[in-house]
Protein backbone atom coordinates (compact mmCIF):
# COMPACT_ATOMS: atom_id res chain seq x y z
CA UNK A 1 0.00 0.00 0.00
CA UNK A 2 1.23 3.50 -0.82
CA UNK A 3 2.22 5.63 2.16
CA UNK A 4 -0.64 8.17 2.17
CA UNK A 5 -3.34 6.18 0.34
CA UNK A 6 -5.59 6.07 3.41
CA UNK A 7 -4.91 9.49 4.90
CA UNK A 8 -8.09 11.10 3.54
CA UNK A 9 -11.31 10.57 1.64
CA UNK A 10 -13.35 12.74 -0.73
CA UNK A 11 -14.61 15.80 1.16
CA UNK A 12 -11.73 15.90 3.67
CA UNK A 13 -9.34 18.84 3.89
CA UNK A 14 -5.66 17.97 3.61
CA UNK A 15 -2.34 19.79 3.82
CA UNK A 16 0.40 18.65 1.43
CA UNK A 17 3.95 19.94 1.80
CA UNK A 18 6.06 20.74 -1.26
CA UNK A 19 9.26 20.41 0.77
CA UNK A 20 10.05 18.95 4.18
CA UNK A 21 9.62 21.60 6.89
CA UNK A 22 12.96 22.67 8.37
CA UNK A 23 14.11 25.12 10.97
CA UNK A 24 15.31 28.31 9.31
CA UNK A 25 13.09 28.25 6.24
CA UNK A 26 9.44 29.00 5.63
CA UNK A 27 7.06 26.06 5.21
CA UNK A 28 5.85 25.44 1.66
CA UNK A 29 2.47 23.73 1.35
CA UNK A 30 -1.05 23.77 -0.04
CA UNK A 31 -4.29 23.01 1.75
CA UNK A 32 -7.47 21.99 0.04
CA UNK A 33 -10.55 19.83 -0.13
CA UNK A 34 -10.20 16.39 -1.70
CA UNK A 35 -12.61 16.36 -4.62
CA UNK A 36 -11.46 13.11 -6.20
CA UNK A 37 -9.08 10.18 -5.76
CA UNK A 38 -7.67 9.14 -9.12
CA UNK A 39 -4.77 7.75 -11.09
CA UNK A 40 -3.07 10.23 -13.41
CA UNK A 41 -0.12 7.95 -14.08
CA UNK A 42 0.22 7.69 -10.29
CA UNK A 43 -2.33 7.37 -7.48
CA UNK A 44 -3.22 10.76 -6.06
CA UNK A 45 -5.67 13.04 -4.31
CA UNK A 46 -7.07 15.78 -6.52
CA UNK A 47 -7.73 18.83 -4.37
CA UNK A 48 -9.26 22.26 -4.82
CA UNK A 49 -6.69 24.54 -3.16
CA UNK A 50 -8.06 26.81 -0.43
CA UNK A 51 -4.72 27.95 1.04
CA UNK A 52 -1.23 28.28 -0.42
CA UNK A 53 1.68 29.10 1.87
CA UNK A 54 3.18 31.33 -0.83
CA UNK A 55 0.08 33.43 -1.46
CA UNK A 56 -0.14 37.02 -0.29
CA UNK A 57 -2.26 40.12 -0.87
CA UNK A 58 -0.91 40.50 -4.43
CA UNK A 59 -0.69 36.88 -5.55
CA UNK A 60 -3.18 34.10 -4.79
CA UNK A 61 -0.58 31.46 -5.66
CA UNK A 62 -2.36 28.16 -6.25
CA UNK A 63 -5.58 29.13 -4.40
CA UNK A 64 -8.57 28.21 -6.55
CA UNK A 65 -6.59 25.77 -8.67
CA UNK A 66 -6.80 22.00 -8.86
CA UNK A 67 -3.64 20.30 -7.59
CA UNK A 68 -2.64 16.64 -7.65
CA UNK A 69 -1.13 15.25 -4.44
CA UNK A 70 0.64 11.89 -4.89
CA UNK A 71 0.00 9.12 -2.36
CA UNK A 72 3.75 8.51 -2.31
CA UNK A 73 6.80 9.95 -4.02
CA UNK A 74 10.01 8.11 -4.82
CA UNK A 75 12.30 11.05 -4.09
CA UNK A 76 12.34 12.97 -0.81
CA UNK A 77 9.40 11.14 0.81
CA UNK A 78 9.06 11.79 4.55
CA UNK A 79 6.62 11.32 7.43
CA UNK A 80 4.02 14.07 7.60
CA UNK A 81 4.21 15.12 3.93
CA UNK A 82 0.40 14.78 3.68
CA UNK A 83 -1.92 15.26 6.64
CA UNK A 84 -5.66 15.24 7.13
CA UNK A 85 -6.87 18.50 8.71
CA UNK A 86 -10.47 17.25 8.99
CA UNK A 87 -9.68 14.86 11.83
Amino acid sequence: MLKYANVAKVGDTIRAYDFKPMIGREDCFVEGVVKKIDNKGYDCFIIDVTKDSWSDANDKGRVGQEVLVPFQVSFMEYDGRVMNLSE
